[in-house]
Order: C-alpha cells, then sequence, then structure tokens
C-alpha cells in the first residue's frame, strides 16, 4: 500500500491518468491525495470527476478556490466566468450527484502514515495555512466550515465569496469566520507575518511588497515535529519552497507546465508533462 498525492489538476484528466500509470496505482490498495482545484480551466473536469467518484473510498480530498466556484455556481447562482471550462459538466445528468460529493469533502485533512523513517503526519490544504494560526484553531474552524457546508451549501457558499477579512480576529462571529478560513485555505500566497493575507498578489518570490512574504517562509504556530504540509494553488512557485516539511505541488499543468504526483512515504516525485489537446 501506498499513499500518492497530487497537485492542482483542473480537469487535466489524461495527464492525470498517465501520472497513476507512471506510479502503477493500484485502486484496491494505494490511497490518492488530491490538494484541491480538481476541476476547471482545463478540458476534462466531468472525466476526471466521474473517475474519482467511483474509487471515492481511496481518496482524500481538500477543497480549492475552483472547487468552491463550481459548487458556488451550483448551489448558490454565482455566475459562470467565460473562462471556466464546466458546461460539460453542468450537462451531466450526474453533476448534482458530484456537487454533493464534494460538498461533504474538508478544507483541511490530516492522517498519520508509516514511513522509512517511521511514522509522520501528513497535513493538506489547498493554499496554505496563516501562520497566526494555531493547530487547534484549524481543527475547530475546518469542523466549523464542513458542518455549515453540508447543512446549508447555498448560505455557506455565499458567504465564502463575501469579502473576506484579511486576518483573523478571535471575536470574529460564525459568518466572518467562515468567510476568513475558507479564503485563506483555498487563496493565500502571501502575508505578513502576523498573518494579514494579501489576496491580490499571482505571481512568484520576486518583487514582493514590504514586509510580506511567502506564507511559509513565517515561523508557523500549525507545524510540529513529524508533521508535513502538502500544499497547491501556486503554479508560480513550480513546487519550490525550499522547506523539508512544507511541500508544493502544483507545477501548472493546466497553464502548459506540468502534473506532480508525490508518493508520501518517501517524498518521490514523479512528473507527467502538459499533454495538448
Amino acid at each position: 500500500m501506498a499513499n500518492y498525492a497530487l497537485g492542482d489538476i483542473q480537469g487535466c484528466f489524461e495527464e492525470f491518468k498517465a501520472a497513476l500509470a507512471k506510479v502503477k496505482f493500484n485502486s484496491k490498495k494505494d490511497f490518492l491525495w488530491l490538494t484541491g482545484d480538481l476541476i476547471n480551466r482545463g478540458p476534462d473536469s466531468l472525466e476526471l470527476l466521474q473517475y474519482i467518484y467511483e474509487i471515492k473510498d481511496r481518496v482524500h480530498i481538500v477543497l480549492g478556490n475552483h472547487d468552491l466556484h463550481f459548487l458556488a455556481c451550483f448551489y448558490s447562482d454565482r455566475r459562470i466566468s467565460k473562462k471556466d471550462t464546466l458546461i460539460e459538466l453542468f450537462a451531466s445528468e450526474d453533476c448534482k450527484t458530484y456537487a454533493d460529493f464534494l460538498v461533504n469533502q474538508p478544507l483541511l485533512f490530516l492522517k498519520e502514515i508509516k514511513s522509512k523513517n517511521g511514522v509522520k503526519e501528513i497535513a493538506m490544504v489547498h493554499a496554505g495555512i496563516p501562520p497566526n494560526l494555531n493547530f487547534d484553531q484549524c481543527l475547530k474552524l475546518n469542523s466549523l466550515f464542513q458542518n455549515s457546508l453540508k447543512k446549508d451549501p447555498k448560505k455557506t457558499l455565499k458567504r465564502v465569496f463575501d469579502k473576506s477579512p484579511p486576518i483573523f480576529k478571535a471575536n470574529f462571529k460564525k459568518n466572518e469566520k467562515i468567510s476568513y478560513f475558507s479564503n485563506a485555505l483555498t487563496r493565500i500566497r502571501i502575508c505578513k507575518e502576523n498573518g494579514n493575507i494579501k489576496y491580490s498578489h499571482k505571481g512568484g518570490l520576486k518583487n514582493l511588497p514590504k514586509n510580506y512574504n511567502a506564507w511559509f517562509n513565517f515561523p508557523s504556530k500549525f507545524l510540529f515535529k513529524n508533521r508535513e504540509l502538502i500544499f497547491g494553488h501556486w503554479a508560480a512557485l513550480d513546487g519550490k519552497t525550499n522547506l523539508d516539511n512544507v511541500i508544493g505541488l502544483d507545477t501548472g499543468c493546466v497553464w502548459g507546465g506540468k502534473l506532480t504526483i508525490m508518493r508520501l512515504e518517501d517524498n518521490k516525485k514523479y512528473y507527467i508533462k502538459n499533454i495538448k489537446k
């Protein structure tokens, strides 16, 4: 049995299949970890979800910003963008099945696995975790979001796409906590040391605004010994963080880059080049 993690697939189903073939993924023995943004912008979102749903008992998923966008369009009448590639998905008779499936996924997932060096805990998010949030806060906020999304997806998703506070405050109301946490974990790239997020930054690590840096370059209140964090979202990094315990997996497949799949037991990475269609 092995655990394999993939960065943002975004509907690149051919590359996804090639990645599974490269590592000889066995859906009866192995597990897949998907860092969010399963769909949109790529050509085959429907086929990707069809496959994932078929093996859903062997898949761990966290929601990304594109997944939330799809859910908001489905449940909350959010407008579809001209850049979206979701027409086939919305036209499918199984669209509701896949939407209901994604509604049950978290923003943060944790699990212990056995590695060559002993047991280690893997945490998975889509974009990152602000340095000012500690472990207990993240667990509570994740549960709050997940329970709210399951209970009332329409209302919860509207909160997600409200203007989000850039920094967490302990006296936030429930709605503010949901808005903040969902945006932070699916959109963060850079912030200040106190956790104040600048969502408008889309580039890499050059020419950053004063006092801002990558969220993972500040001391973390979330990470401890033997806990690793995997994430996607930030294609401009090309997977590079220069840290052993914080690992980026989005290498821009949908933008002409490559799809990364990593075996979590030893962190060995495999790459599949973008297949032009």
